[in-house]
């Protein structure tokens, strides 16, 4: 759907870390495997502990949680892509917070697969919640990048640009500046955007090496944490 080049599903490594979110038996990062993408797999803790526990020992990352009040214990910018098929999440609850969730650990042009009978029914309540998710994902600065049937697939913005264009008091605000993104023990869920950094906003983009060179490469963040391309080539 993406028409990345050859149909290469890691457009050619820059597509590397997936969050799989109601993942099932992690089927969906099984597949991915082949392509060197690894997908972190979540499923709500209600009746998935067999399934969690049949991925891990297929050797597939995967784990029990929720997307509830807290943060996902990820910092911002983790994720190339975030997955949710047969998605049966409400994303509209309290303002789209869950939705700000997932474009909190989205990297800079990050990509949002959904599948789901919103995206193509036309009874009432699915064109309803069809339009009101379009509109919050419009306001979030989301374009849709490719539809298909069933599936939609919503990219973010690579800069501030769009945030800095909308009208004032559109919801949801942006982020505090005080607001630390990478923070997530404990801290709680909040519906606000979370924009770039100057450095990120400038870059257009992570500046993260594709796979496999992401390997030995300084990433770009060591920068924020006061560490120097010469320590992390010392320490490899």
């Amino acid at each position: 759907m993406l028409n990345f080049t050859d149909n290469n599903l890691n457009n050619e490594g820059r597509l590397r870390t997936v969050l799989d979110v109601g993942c099932g038996v992690a089927s969906f990062g099984g597949y991915l495997l082949a392509s060197d993408i690894i997908a972190m797999s979540l499923a709500p803790n209600d009746v998935h502990q067999n399934q969690i526990q049949f991925a891990l020992e297929r050797g597939i990352p995967a784990y029990l949680g929720v997307l509830g009040t807290k943060r996902l214990p990820y910092p911002s910018r983790s994720f190339e892509l975030a997955h949710c098929s047969r998605c049966r999440i409400d994303w509209l609850q309290r303002d789209g917070i869950l939705l700000l969730e997932l474009d909190r650990v989205l990297r800079p042009g990050g990509y949002f697969a959904y599948s789901s009978p919103e995206a193509y029914a036309q009874d009432e309540e699915d064109l309803r919640i069809w339009r009101e998710m379009s509109a919050l994902v419009g306001r979030m600065c989301w374009r849709i990048a490719s539809k298909r049937d069933q599936t939609v697939i919503w990219q973010k913005p690579l800069t501030n640009d769009c945030y800095m264009e909308r009208e004032p008091g559109t919801r949801p605000p942006l982020c505090q500046s005080d607001d630390d993104p990478d923070a997530v023990w404990g801290v709680n869920m909040e519906t606000c955007i979370t924009p770039y950094s100057d450095h990120d906003n400038r870059a257009q983009g992570s500046e993260l090496a594709p796979w496999p060179s992401r390997l030995t490469s300084p990433p770009p963040r060591l920068a924020d944490l006061g560490y120097s391309s010469e320590i992390f080539e010392k320490d490899t």
